[in-house]
């Protein structure tokens, strides 16, 4: 089970410290994309979908595109669920509140962190909007930790550090109060034009960007 607000009333409430960037709707086919699964999606990652789309958050954080299983692209779903479940799954003693006890088949990844934790659901539940949020932080020997929380309340209560302690390795967002977030078209366009997106300044290395 999950605490807080769920659907668009977490994307609401995300939205009040979090601003989506310009004309950010993926436009994503959901009975299509729920279909190459096998799932239905929560509802506050379609929202968020709708209202923010895909990318990054103050260049820490990396809301994943939502594609098909057999997408692997870098910024997909895929490749970061793959990568979370080759990794010992989440149990009810993995931190956070008990919760129910996860599979390698339950693990559906989100998000990625620059200091590549993967932000992900245990889609346990026949509910989407009752998943919590898994963090595999591969830098610790106890690696996953639960949180009783959808994603967009998950990043709400991140931004306000209202955890115990920061569920993530990298500490950006941690207790930030606000958040810059940036279309992943609007990244790579910025990118093709040698500026670094995150600070407007050139950057020698910017046009090594992801594909399409």
């Amino acid at each position: 089970m999950t605490d807080g607000p769920c659907g668009r009333s977490a994307v609401t409430a995300l939205r009040s410290v979090l601003a989506p960037d310009a004309g950010a709707d993926e436009g994503v086919d959901w009975e299509a994309l729920s279909a190459a699964w096998g799932f239905r999606f929560p509802s506050d990652y379609m929202a968020f979908m709708e209202f923010y789309g895909a990318g990054g958050i103050s260049d820490s954080l990396e809301v994943l595109r939502p594609l098909g299983p057999d997408r692997m692209d870098v910024d997909g779903m895929a490749t970061e669920t793959a990568n979370a479940r080759d990794q010992r799954p989440p149990d009810s003693a993995a931190g956070g509140a008990p919760c129910v006890v996860g599979t390698a088949e339950s693990v559906v990844a989100w998000g990625v962190t620059s200091a590549a934790d993967v932000l992900c659901w245990l889609a346990s539940p026949a509910d989407p909007d009752q998943w919590p949020v898994a963090v595999l932080r591969p830098s610790l020997v106890s690696r996953w930790t639960v949180h009783p929380v959808g994603m967009a309340e998950f990043l709400r209560r991140l931004l306000a550090g209202e955890f115990d302690s920061c569920p993530l390795s990298d500490t950006t967002l941690w207790q930030a109060g606000t958040g810059q977030f940036l279309h992943w078209r609007e990244e790579k366009r910025l990118l093709a034009e040698g500026i670094d997106p995150w600070t407007g300044e050139p950057d020698p290395y910017a046009g090594l960007q992801f594909d399409d």
